[in-house]
């Protein structure tokens, strides 16, 4: 999501296509992720634990954050099913299209962990937020896309 909305802002990509826009997800970062396998190896009888941040976002959702972090002022969605666009706030050009080969046959709607286990016994808790997740993805993915660019112009 972040790397086509990125590559939007340098022309180096149209319209970011996906499928389920109101998927549910529990969206997590991947340090935290490592610092909580980390925490379950130092145990002196290992067990088994959900690596989860225990909330969810929705597809829709995470696009928004991010049109958000673009100072794109958020996303207008319009329409329904697989003819719902989503335009850019501030000058309304279309960003988001769906695409019925992105549905997966065996869509789960909602996916959410429960970390409970790991805060009472390991007293681990997720550091980032779903905010700051796609905050540092979209500054990472923004970067690229200038050099791609960049390189795209010198070569042609």
């Amino acid at each position: 999501i972040t790397t086509t909305l990125t590559k939007i802002i340098y022309g180096l990509e149209k319209v970011l296509y996906l499928g389920n826009l109101n998927a549910l997800r529990d969206w997590g970062h991947a340090r935290d992720y490592v610092e909580m396998q980390w925490l379950m190896l130092q145990q002196e009888k290992p067990e088994d634990f959900v690596i989860a941040t225990g909330k969810q976002a929705s597809v829709r959702q995470f696009v928004e954050i991010s049109a958000n972090h673009l100072n794109w002022g958020g996303i207008i969605w319009e329409g329904d099913g697989i003819n719902e666009v989503g335009r850019r706030k501030d000058n309304g050009k279309i960003v988001v299209r769906i695409d019925p080969k992105y549905f997966r046959p065996s869509e789960v709607d909602t996916l959410l962990g429960d970390p409970s286990k790991a805060h009472k016994k390991l007293g681990w808790k997720p550091k980032y937020s779903l905010e700051e997740l796609v905050k540092e993805m979209i500054n990472s993915d923004l970067l690229i896309a200038e050099k791609e660019s960049k390189y795209r112009t010198h070569v042609n």
